[in-house]
């Protein structure tokens, strides 16, 4: 059986790990690989859709069509739920299907992480209400710094990652440096 945690993950969240590793600019974080951290220290569970938008990202040549390329090719660590039939209606909270599929698997699983790159918006709350316990609720920023305090990931290399996603993502740097401060520093 395996030991490691299990945790549910939407696109965004595979998408972004994956983005330092293929993209080549200096402005990307390098020595380490944050999708391989993820996949090798927790017990990966995705509902079909989110393959099925990782295959849809792909084909374009660019940054993100590499990242789901590399997502791709890694996916046989990932265990995939067919949840469809399961679900009656998806979550109607401006929700994509990957997002709305993984709350519902997240909840079906009882796992300990539903991880979503939905912090920068309103739908953080929406999808905090939408799990059955809010405890299992982590966004990519966080879910680093808990490798980092791990030892997985180098210390330098998550606060690296953190100025690249806020340049390149624009994600917000007021809650990653809160971050940085709680895990990350002394």
């Amino acid at each position: 059986m395996d030991d490691r945690p299990i945790s549910v993950v939407d696109t965004n969240v595979l998408l972004n790990l994956a983005t330092p590793v293929v993209d080549g600019r200096p402005a990307a974080p390098t020595g380490a690989d944050p999708l391989k951290a993820l996949l090798s220290s927790y017990d990966v569970h995705v509902p079909a859709s989110v393959v099925g938008e990782l295959s849809t990202a792909t084909g374009s040549g660019d940054l993100l069509s590499a990242a789901a390329d590399l997502v791709l090719n890694a996916s046989h660590h990932l265990t995939t739920h067919d949840v469809d039939a399961k679900i009656d209606d998806p979550l109607d909270y401006g929700l994509d299907q990957g997002e709305s599929d993984g709350i519902w698997l997240a909840n079906d699983l009882d796992a300990p992480l539903f991880i979503t790159d939905e912090f920068n918006s309103t739908n953080y709350l929406f999808v905090s209400l939408a799990l059955d316990d809010r405890n299992t609720l982590f966004t990519t920023p966080h879910v680093l710094c808990k490798l980092a305090s791990q030892a997985i990931l180098p210390i330098e290399y998550v606060d690296a990652a953190f100025s690249y996603y806020a340049d390149s993502k624009q994600w917000d740097e007021q809650y990653l440096n809160q971050l940085r401060h709680k895990y990350l520093r002394d």
